[in-house]
């Protein structure tokens, strides 16, 4: 490993702490060879991701355990429309933490479109699959990164569009939100309790 690339970030996996890397030309050449078994996420990270990443589309991540590319994940900003029963959820939800909390502040989400984190590409070396390698990148990673983002840039969760990982974005915590004729869905976690939590708490600070 080329010692002048330090690694953005480290997490703890069923495989040891592995790093993790913003994309970099170091690894092109370990690219090419990664497969999920999914053809979205393999041609995203083997033709699409440093190029997407360059021009401001999105931002990858690359999961490096003992020197090989494990796993990706890439992110962008998105603004996502809310069916009315879930964007009303989500005003209750706001409203009580404003109550327990006495805020005097008033807040109108009058509008469906709110803004999200998109977690555009998740992909596993199909090498590591059944070893909880996924798991732990959303847990140790995807989740923790969100919410700094998340309360440094305005956003209030992850949203996530799956056809084949349902089951594994449940496991995890996301809530369906919609389903597509096509079997695809978006899944939805929640994290504007926590943005309020630390922005108020800076908020409040004592100067």
């Amino acid at each position: 490993m080329n010692t002048n690339i330090q690694p953005y970030d480290t997490i703890s996996t069923p495989l040891g702490d592995c790093p993790i890397y913003t994309i970099h030309s170091y690894f092109t050449n370990k690219l090419g060879s990664f497969d999920c078994r999914e053809k979205e996420q393999n041609d995203f990270i083997r033709r699409l991701a440093a190029g997407h990443y360059l021009a401001g589309i999105n931002h990858t991540f690359l999961l490096i355990c003992n020197n090989d590319l494990a796993g990706f994940v890439s992110f962008s900003s998105y603004s996502y429309a809310f069916a009315e029963g879930f964007l009303g959820k989500i005003r209750e939800a706001i409203r009580e933490e404003f109550n327990k909390k006495g805020l005097p502040h008033e807040f109108d989400v009058s509008f469906k479109k709110l803004p999200v984190i998109l977690l555009g590409q998740l992909g596993i070396d199909k090498k590591y699959h059944g070893k909880g390698l996924g798991s732990s990148l959303v847990r140790e990673f995807v989740i923790p990164y969100s919410l700094n983002y998340c309360t440094e840039n305005s956003c209030i969760g992850i949203l996530a569009y799956t056809r084949s990982a349902k089951d594994f974005y449940r496991k995890l915590g996301f809530q369906l939100v919609y389903e597509d004729k096509n079997g695809g869905a978006n899944y939805f976690y929640s994290l504007y309790k926590n943005v309020l939590e630390i922005r108020y708490n800076t908020f409040s600070s004592k100067p």
